[in-house]
């Protein structure tokens, strides 16, 4: 008996989406996952917060905006030939670094990493842009990290774009992600975004470690999907956490846009911005960036700038606006 599916054509973007069998997703082709028990819902510690809602932002629409995928099916975003290249050059700049990495630029609030004190959540709001990226890629996003080299594990969640007229995505090359959500997938494209000075639009991101071990991605409350312990080599807790942006640029060192493509400053209505930013400890308590906690990493400040603003009240919670034109930012 063949796997249920269902095709749809996702003409505005430009890509295909398959409801597959929950049992039959490529999850299960991982060495480690072969006896996996999918787990259908997170099962938090009732110490976990839901983001603040309280926004003057509206939310971006991601995902199946027609039905969902039938009951026992999730979708899956068919992988063409041209997201595999895409793979290839965005696999190894999406790390952010201390240190400089060749034709990758970050801007990046970074919360620093001390003994016997590990996170095991990462979460906030980000506001959706769509700069012009005429070549490179440029990411707005948070993330959970642990080790180096080889031992090297993190999960990096939020939105990007590239230089072609389809998102690039590499998530579902990932090995392991168990996609759950039957609506929201990784590699959505987003369908509206914010324009600067014109209506905002956000997403409500986050990455968080049951006590199974396993790592769930979150958008706006939805449970999209989860990698599972047995994957990760060195992630029973994160070493640091971060939220940011990255851009990456070819050999030539022109560099893409970054957030909304125009440096961070107080007037919201055309700064990209991350709102509502929080972390959640080793010991499960739930709180942000304070002062001499964490490090501002601005590599190219000719090109890409952060403007932190801290704890501003219940309405933004810890905040900060990212980003910049791009340009001649070396290499």
């Amino acid at each position: 008996m063949s796997p249920l599916r269902r095709i749809m054509e996702l003409t505005e973007f430009g890509h295909i989406v398959d409801c597959i069998d929950i049992n039959k997703q490529l999850a299960f082709d991982h060495p480690l996952l072969k006896d996996h028990k999918i787990q259908e819902r997170p099962h938090f510690s009732k110490r976990i917060t839901k983001n603040v809602v309280l926004s003057r932002n509206r939310p971006s629409k991601i995902g199946l905006q027609q039905d969902a995928c039938p009951s026992g099916t999730v979708p899956i975003r068919r992988t063409t030939k041209a997201d595999l290249i895409a793979i290839r050059s965005m696999s190894n700049n999406i790390y952010p670094q201390t240190t400089k990495v060749p034709n990758t630029h970050n801007a990046v609030i970074k919360m620093r990493t001390t003994e016997n004190h590990g996170y095991i959540g990462v979460k906030g709001n980000i506001n959706v842009y769509n700069p012009v990226v005429k070549e490179g890629s440029s990411y707005a996003r948070m993330y959970v990290m642990k080790g180096t080299d080889e031992k090297l594990n993190s999960i990096t969640t939020g939105w990007m774009t590239d230089g072609a007229q389809k998102t690039g995505c590499f998530n579902i090359r990932c090995p392991g992600f168990v996609q759950v959500d039957k609506r929201v997938y990784l590699g959505s494209a987003i369908s509206n975004v914010s324009i600067p000075n014109g209506p905002q639009f956000e997403i409500g991101l986050s990455i968080s470690k049951e006590k199974d071990g396993n790592w769930w991605i979150t958008k706006d409350e939805i449970n999209i999907g989860y990698f599972p312990a047995a994957i990760f080599n060195n992630l029973t807790e994160a070493e640091t956490v971060g939220w940011g942006g990255l851009a990456v640029s070819l050999p030539n060192g022109i560099s893409p846009p970054m957030g909304s493509g125009i440096f961070p400053d107080d007037n919201y209505s055309h700064t990209s911005q991350f709102r509502a930013i929080q972390y959640r400890d080793s010991s499960g308590v739930l709180d942000g960036p304070h002062e001499n906690t964490y490090d501002t990493i601005i590599d190219s400040p000719n090109c890409y700038l952060i403007d932190f603003h801290g704890y501003v009240g219940e309405f933004e919670g810890y905040t900060f606006g990212f980003g910049g034109p791009g340009g001649d930012c070396g290499i």
